[in-house]
């Protein structure tokens, strides 16, 4: 188990901060307290087991007393009731000197010193069996993770928000992919159909295949990154019916898919990107190439295509369309500073290289 703490739940952090402290203050604290009053370790240990027996009533002042009173800045009501949560307090400490006296484990000497204090009654000349300081340091301490346990729960409620305020944007995002998809793949449908292509009718089959996946599968936050290059082929299958020279249009996949995960409909924006210029009748050896590579840390993904550059002139929303720019978003949401977004520009060649760092576990 990793004990990296930015990776913790809330409740891990939680019970991992309940465990060092009563490992601190029934056990760590009592054993160093022991060692330097007795020689023997024994009475050590017995003074533990006496700790031990007083953590009802600490659990009682940390998770029940404090968020009742301080936490809900009820302070009047903490004065009121601090003095009745002392004398259980007292009651638990005298009950646990009881329990030690008859263990058979425990030294008889330290059972003599216990009974000194006659915990079994109150008119033994003083009204605590504990002492000041130690109580005082038992509840100051239990104070403090009290505040440690409110301090990680505002953390979580703003994580929350945070990420309900993430998942919302970039479910708008992912609305805005669909709908510019099915229109593109439609229009190319329309066309084909006008053109009495004997080829519409391999497109509508592969369309409702696509259309399940980006309907049902999409709705997923992750999905196995090979359901998506499955995802992808298909699409490029439609690309290709509808492309002068479909042998000019190139997918490869490097690497095993099948060992991580990845959000849906990520990559589609920048394919369309690529077929929308790449298969303008006036581009020559208008080829597309999508490559694929990933590997146990990163993925990296590859477009090119041919342009016409008195195109990319006329339309300058080229380089900044509606795909681009929603990728960019989801990218930034995704995978702040685990991500690389570079689109190249050189003579007639239009390239996209998006590489993706994966999340060690």
């Amino acid at each position: 188990m990793s004990l990296k703490a930015i990776n913790w739940t809330y409740k891990q952090k939680v019970l991992w901060s309940e465990v060092i402290y009563i490992v601190l203050v029934i056990v760590v604290i009592p054993f160093f307290v022991g060692i330097q009053i007795w020689d023997e370790l024994s009475y050590t240990f017995s003074l533990i087991v006496v700790n031990v027996f007083q953590l009802p009533s600490i659990l009682l002042f940390y998770r029940v007393f404090l968020p009742l009173t301080i936490l809900k800045r009820k302070y009047g009501t903490f004065i009121l009731l601090f003095i009745p949560y002392l004398l259980v307090y007292e009651l638990n400490a005298r009950l646990a000197s009881i329990a030690a006296i008859h263990l058979p484990f425990i030294p008889t000497g330290y059972q003599n010193l216990l009974m000194s204090g006659h915990p079994e009654t109150f008119s033994s000349g003083y009204f605590f069996n504990q002492t000041f300081g130690y109580t005082f340091l038992l509840l100051l301490t239990a104070s403090a993770i009290a505040i440690i346990k409110e301090l990680f729960k505002q953390q979580q409620k703003v994580y929350e928000i945070a990420y309900d305020k993430v998942k919302l944007e970039l479910s708008h995002l992912k609305s805005q992919v669909q709908p510019h998809f099915f229109f593109n793949t439609l229009n190319n449908l329309y066309t084909l159909s006008i053109q009495q292509s004997p080829t519409a009718p391999v497109m509508i089959a592969n369309l409702s295949e696509i259309m399940r996946y980006v309907i049902y599968e999409s709705e997923q936050e992750k999905v196995g990154l090979d359901k998506e290059i499955n995802f992808m082929s298909k699409y490029i299958a439609l690309e290709r019916i509808r492309h002068n020279n479909p042998d000019a249009i190139d997918f490869v996949v490097q690497g095993d898919p099948s060992l991580h995960q990845i959000e849906p409909l990520l990559f589609l924006p920048l394919i369309e990107n690529c077929f929308k210029h790449a298969l303008q009748k006036n581009v020559k050896d208008n080829d597309v190439r999508i490559v694929l590579a990933v590997d146990e840390e990163e993925l990296t993904f590859q477009t090119t295509n041919k342009i016409d550059l008195s195109a990319t002139v006329k339309e300058p929303e080229y380089t900044g369309g509606i795909g681009l720019t929603n990728v960019n978003k989801r990218l930034a949401l995704l995978y702040p500073d685990r991500h690389t977004l570079t689109i190249d520009e050189n003579n007639n060649t239009f390239e996209v290289i998006l590489t993706i760092k994966f999340n060690k576990e």
